[in-house]
Order: C-alpha cells, then sequence, then structure tokens
C-alpha cells in the first residue's frame, strides 16, 4: 500500500511538473524575458504571506491519520473544522494585507522598465484572492492524504495543477499579458477547491460540524506551533532567494536564475513526493503502537529514495546543458547551467533530510525539526544575499549548497539515535550508504566519458539512456532486496499476461 500511494503521489506532481517544464518557454516567449520575471517575483511576494501560516496542515494530517486510525469520528470532525476555520480566516487576512499594500510591494520588489506599474499592481491585487482560495484548497488536499486516499488526492492535483500552466499559457498568447495570466491562475484555484469539496463529501467519514474543544485546539496548536518553525524556513528557502536575486539583480537576472532552479526542483521534488507518505503512515504505526515495523520501512525508505534522488542529480547534471539549449535557448547556458548543477546538489544535500523529518514529526518531535529547519532558513537566506552581491546569480546557488551541507549535517547527526529509534551509523550502512556508492561511481564513470564523445542531442541522449540503464540493473541487483524483487517479478509477469 505504501508504494501505491507513493506512486499515486508522485503522479499527482509529476504530471503538473511536466507541463511545467514545457510551458515555461512558451510563457516566456509571449510574456517576454521581464514579464516572465515579474509573474516569477509576484508569486514569490505573494507566497511570503503564508509566513502567518503557523503551519496547522502538519499537525492537522497527523491527527486526523490518528484519528481515522483509531476510530475516535468525533475528533476527527473537530480536527477538520478547526483547520477550515483557522485556514479560512488566514485566507481573508493575507489577502487584505496583499489588497492594502499592493502599490507599496510593487514600488519596493519591482524594479520596470517595460511593464506599467498599474498593470503589475492589478495583477497582485487579483494574485490576493488567489492567496485566499490556495489556504483553503490546500488544507482541503491533505483529508485524502491523511485518509491515505492518495491516488484521489492526486488525480485533483493532476488534473488541476495541469489545466493552470495550460491555462496560463493560452491566456498569454492571446495577449492577456501578466494580469490575463494571474486571473486564469485564480479561475482555476477556486475550480479546484470547489472538486476538493466535493471529493471530501464522499468519503465514508463524520464531516458534521463540531466546534473543536480544547483538547483538540490545544493538540493543533502545540504541535503545530513547533512546525511552524519549519514554515517559516520552507518560506524562506522557497521564496527569499529569488527576492533577493529580483531585487539585487533585476527581473532580468531573476528569469535567468529561476529557469534552471525551477528546474532542478521540479525533478528532485517529485522524489519527495514519494518519500512524504511515510508521514501519515508513520503517525499511524505511532498510534497504534508498531513500533517494530517502523524501522524497516525507515531504512529501506531511505535506500530507495536516495538512490532515486542521486539519479535524478546524475540526469541533470548529465544532459542540463544540452536541455537548457533545447529549451529555453544558448542564452541560458553560460549562468544557467552553473546554476543548475549547484542548485541540484544543495537540493540533493537537503533531499536527505526528508524521511528523518517526516518521521521525526511523525514520532511528535516538531521542535526539533522546526528548529533546525528555522536555522537552515535563516543561514541560507543570509548566505544567499552575500552570495548574489558579490557573485551574482551563481554565488546565490553556491550559497545555497554551502547552507544545506551545514545544516542537514548537523541535523542528521542529532535526530538519529534520540528522537529517531535508529542510529546515524545504521542510516548510513543499511541506507544512503549503498545507495550513494553504487550511484556516485556510475555518475563518475558517465560525466568522465561525455568528456570524450561530441556534444550534442543524440550523445546527451545516448549517455542518459546508458546512465538509466546501468541503474536500473545496478539498483535492482545491490539496492533492490529479494523480497522487494520477487514482489517486483510477480507485478511483470501479472502484467505480461
Amino acid at each position: 500500500m505504501l508504494l501505491r500511494n507513493s506512486l499515486w503521489n508522485l503522479s499527482g506532481s509529476a504530471l503538473p511538473a511536466v507541463a511545467a517544464l514545457v510551458t515555461i518557454p512558451l510563457l516566456i516567449g509571449a510574456l517576454g524575458t521581464e514579464g516572465y520575471g515579474v509573474v516569477t517575483l509576484m508569486a514569490s511576494v505573494v507566497g511570503y504571506f503564508g509566513i502567518i501560516d503557523i503551519n496547522l496542515s502538519a499537525g492537522s494530517i497527523k491527527y486526523l491519520a490518528e484519528n481515522h486510525a483509531s476510530g475516535e469520528r468525533q475528533r476527527f470532525s473537530e480536527t477538520f473544522w478547526f483547520g477550515m476555520m483557522f485556514y479560512g480566516f488566514l485566507g481573508v487576512v493575507g489577502a487584505l494585507s496583499i489588497l492594502l499594500f499592493s502599490r507599496q510591494l510593487v514600488d519596493y520588489f519591482f524594479e520596470l522598465s517595460t511593464i506599467s506599474r498599474d498593470s503589475t499592481v492589478l495583477a497582485l491585487q487579483i494574485s490576493a484572492l488567489g492567496f485566499a482560495l490556495s489556504q483553503v484548497q490546500n488544507y482541503l488536499l491533505i483529508v485524502p492524504q491523511a485518509l491515505q486516499y492518495y491516488n484521489r488526492s492526486a488525480q485533483s492535483e493532476a488534473f488541476f495543477g495541469i489545466l493552470i500552466n495550460i491555462l496560463s499559457v493560452v491566456v498569454a498568447l492571446m495577449g492577456g499579458g501578466i494580469v490575463g495570466v494571474m486571473a486564469a491562475r485564480v479561475s482555476v484555484s477556486a475550480l479546484n477547491a470547489l472538486y476538493l469539496v466535493w471529493l471530501i463529501r464522499q468519503f465514508d467519514i463524520d464531516l458534521s460540524f463540531r466546534w473543536p474543544g480544547k483538547e483538540i485546539r490545544s493538540a493543533l496548536t502545540s504541535f503545530s506551533a513547533y512546525s511552524y518553525l519549519s514554515k517559516i524556513a520552507s518560506t524562506f528557502h522557497q521564496h527569499g532567494d529569488k527576492l533577493i536575486v529580483g531585487a539585487i539583480a533585476g527581473p532580468v537576472a531573476l528569469t535567468f536564475y529561476t529557469v534552471p532552479v525551477t528546474l532542478a526542483g521540479r525533478i528532485l521534488g517529485l522524489t519527495y513526493r514519494l518519500s512524504s507518505v511515510i508521514y501519515p503512515k508513520a503517525s499511524e504505526l505511532a498510534a497504534s503502537k508498531r513500533m517494530a515495523e517502523l524501522r524497516p520501512l525507515y531504512l529501506t525508505a531511505t535506500r530507495h529514495i536516495s538512490y532515486i534522488n542521486l539519479a535524478a542529480l546524475g540526469v541533470i547534471v548529465l544532459a542540463g546543458d544540452e536541455f537548457l539549449r533545447r529549451w529555453v535557448g544558448e542564452a541560458f547556458i553560460p549562468q544557467g547551467y552553473p546554476v543548475l548543477v549547484l542548485m541540484t546538489f544543495a537540493l540533493l544535500v537537503d533531499s536527505l533530510t526528508n524521511i528523518p523529518s517526516m518521521v521525526n514529526d511523525a514520532l511528535g518531535h516538531p521542535k526539533v525539526t522546526g528548529g533546525f529547519a528555522l536555522s537552515r532558513g535563516i543561514l541560507g537566506i543570509a548566505l544567499v544575499y552575500l552570495g548574489v552581491a558579490n557573485f551574482g546569480i551563481i554565488g546565490a546557488a553556491a550559497a545555497h549548497l554551502i547552507g544545506a551541507v551545514i545544516l542537514t549535517l548537523l541535523f542528521l547527526l542529532y535526530v538519529h539515535g534520540r528522537t529517531i529509534p535508529i542510529t546515524f551509523s545504521e542510516s548510513i550502512r543499511k541506507g544512503w550508504g549503498p545507495s550513494f556508492a553504487i550511484g556516485l561511481l556510475i555518475f563518475g564513470f558517465m560525466i568522465l566519458f561525455k568528456w570524450f564523445i561530441p556534444t550534442g542531442l543524440f550523445s546527451t541522449v545516448a549517455v542518459v539512456l546508458m546512465s538509466l540503464l546501468t541503474l536500473g540493473l545496478a539498483g535492482l541487483a545491490f539496492i533492490v532486496s529479494s523480497e522487494e524483487r520477487a514482489a517486483l517479478l510477480k507485478v511483470v509477469q501479472r502484467f505480461h499476461n
């Protein structure tokens, strides 16, 4: 079931990610380099208002999963409605704040040359409604995930994620500009929220309104108060660097920075979806006192996900320059490819904390995760500022890598053997160690091989295919266990028959 949920969760992000990658060149062509930079910067400005969210969703998914597993229908309903009221209120407060300060935000963050100030202000005001809708939409999405109906949540994410990218391009090509693009995105968010309301009503759960009791409010807010630190760090990480680059280097430089960062983030972000299903599962195991099942689950997930992450990293490094050339043009290569490689390594290092963080939170220790995540965010922003000021967008990417290495190592050393009942040395021996040893050996050879063959699309595709084939065979031989190979063989035989 965990594997099936992982694959569904991956598909919910993978299909919109592909749509986004395909449509970015079209958006740049329709809006211009500056216009696309303005849309990106606008998303970051609006995203920063998410800092007022105390991350109640993290506690909600944990307690919804636990209450459903133990059959506590009333507590489930109280938990759901507490989250709904909170995110409804949060959306209104954030939207009004963006509306009231839209002109000041545009004057402070946006250096415009060809796009009018009034149209930028209007687009930002439209985004305010999108902020309110996204708060409710994102909360509704966790309900099927807490119930481990990842197939239903993934279908919603995939359909509306693809729709929002396609509609944005259509509106931009029709001359809608940044105002039309933002209006299209807000419209899709409204449709998505309505669909999720309908979907949740189809489940066999009691969602009749109940005022959340003191115990529910206390449990959710105390858990989320510490988890909020992770939310702040995530906001810093996702939007802070873009605000700094946009403010110091301008929208054009931001576009050259955002395109490779988006590529790396989309690809490695997909594997996060594979691992995130462990959070409600670990919460369920903790609630039902089945902790003996956690160790093999944790080590297996760590080994598999780290191997997949490394495969994604290698493909980006091997094919990134040629992909950028074909995707958005030769002009992005000189600065874009170094940024792509550096950010890919930074994201890979950050990804090592994904499973430990989720298990740590599921076992009731969000304070630890939040503290380290906040430290990561603060250090990262400080390093990015220094990097951009001295070395431009390449300096920003290098700063991300330095911050990731320092805080990831400290976090992993601290939690293993303390809040996570598995030692750091065992995690290396049975988790990251085998995956990185095999993966780095294969990609080290492939990178050397690439230097000795002519550059071009054909040679790049050939090297990538050789790498993936070798990785697949090595993974079956050394990463996947004998039981997993037998189960995979049965699936293949069933499909063949």
